[in-house]
């Protein structure tokens, strides 16, 4: 497992960490549903142990899954999809979820809406980020669009809204803080998952292109594009690369630089989003 394989688990694993335990903590004590797997979770929470209808829910979904979206996406599915349930379940053993509700001695409902959507936004912002999925629900809503060509926010909004419906028909108050609850968890999921790859584009101008390429293939492990420029005032024809990376690489970018072409010309712009080949995985172009 390379690095960046490995940056992507550990990212995985805090995000799905995350939206659990804002769901366990906050929105399961209160009885607030938000939609998903977890929402359904809720409302039969006296029927049946979250972790256990869990268990059973994904792992269904994940195999329906299998059969209409295929291996590959099984395969990327599975880990954060179990993992889930599994953290719900040691929980189960370990606290018991209405441990921080005496804490909340005004306005429990208030905050436990906006921590439950906060750790859940945030999670799943992390989660998605890193091109994976927590299964459940959404293994349908990507089946709604693949099959029937339905977008697939509207399928989001459409399987969600009608198990928060339910939920509002139980307990009408529960239901406005859970729809509260849950537009705060899709701005910080939006913020997260696209803001979140924004980066910076290094351009650099060089007479060494070939040692400046092989050092960011060797240190940086970053993709580039090369293109053909001309000065102005020399009229010399030279090649410029661009390379987009992240935020914690522009700093040992700018050292790699110096040490490939300390007479570079290089300046560097905020990217909003950079996606796709070369840059969420690290190949070269």
């Amino acid at each position: 497992m390379n690095n960046q394989r490995k940056i992507e688990f550990i990212e995985i694993t805090a995000g799905v960490t995350l939206l659990s335990l804002g769901f366990y903590f906050f929105l399961l004590p209160l009885g607030l549903v938000i939609g998903g797997v977890m929402g359904v979770a809720v409302i039969l929470k006296d029927i049946i142990p979250v972790s256990i209808f869990m268990y059973i829910a994904n792992t269904i979904l994940l195999f329906i899954g299998l059969i209409f979206l295929g291996k590959k996406f099984f395969l990327k599915t599975i880990y954060a999809t179990l993992l889930s349930p599994t953290i719900i379940f040691v929980l189960e053993l370990l606290i018991p979820n209405n441990y921080f509700m005496k804490f909340m001695t005004e306005s429990p409902l208030l905050i436990g809406a906006l921590f439950g959507g906060l750790f859940v936004g945030v999670g799943l912002g992390i989660v998605v980020r890193n091109n994976a999925t927590t299964g459940g629900i959404d293994i349908i809503q990507r089946i709604m669009n693949k099959l029937l060509h339905i977008p697939f926010s509207t399928a989001m909004y459409l399987t969600d809204g009608i198990i928060i419906f339910i939920a509002m028909l139980i307990n009408f108050q529960l239901g406005l803080y859970a729809v509260a609850s849950m537009i705060l968890s899709a701005i910080l999921v939006d913020r997260f998952a696209i803001e979140g790859k924004s980066g910076y584009t290094v351009f650099i101008v060089t007479d060494h292109p070939k040692d400046m390429q092989k050092k960011i293939y060797e240190k940086i492990d970053r993709g580039i594009t090369k293109v053909k420029v001309v000065g102005g005032f020399s009229n010399q024809e030279k090649e410029m690369i661009i390379c987009t990376v992240e935020r914690r690489e522009l700093y040992y970018f700018k050292v790699v630089i110096k040490e490939a072409d300390p007479k570079a010309f290089t300046f560097v712009t905020k990217t909003k989003e950079a996606i796709g080949y070369g840059f969420s995985r690290g190949e070269a172009l």
